[in-house]
């Protein structure tokens, strides 16, 4: 399979359960799940490379793929806020280098 070009990196850190999060790890090449900009879904991968497993609790600096980037690179700066979640698993992250590859 061909290597994804990411569109953003972040720093994720992935909910407790005692915070709403879910027990299930996250691994593989990538993994799919809205992101929730200023109360806006947007579709994106976290691209994990195959060589992640995230768990409840876990903190980690991943790059993102957004399925659609022209609806949401120009709008990103660094430091803004965001939450990923879908039915198994929730988490707060900040950009730490939106714009990361061209626009």
């Amino acid at each position: 399979m061909a290597s994804l070009k990411p569109d953003a990196i972040a720093r994720i850190r992935m909910y407790t359960k005692e915070e709403g999060g879910k027990s299930k790890v996250i691994s593989g090449e990538q993994f799919g799940c809205p992101l929730y900009y200023k109360q806006e879904g947007f579709d994106c991968r976290l691209l994990l490379g195959g060589q992640r497993n995230l768990r409840a609790g876990d903190t980690a600096e991943l790059p993102i793929k957004f399925l659609f980037p022209e609806h949401i690179k120009p709008r990103l700066k660094e430091g803004d806020t965001f939450t990923l979640g879908c039915l198994k698993v929730a988490s707060r992250a900040q950009f730490s280098c939106p714009g990361f590859g061209p626009r």
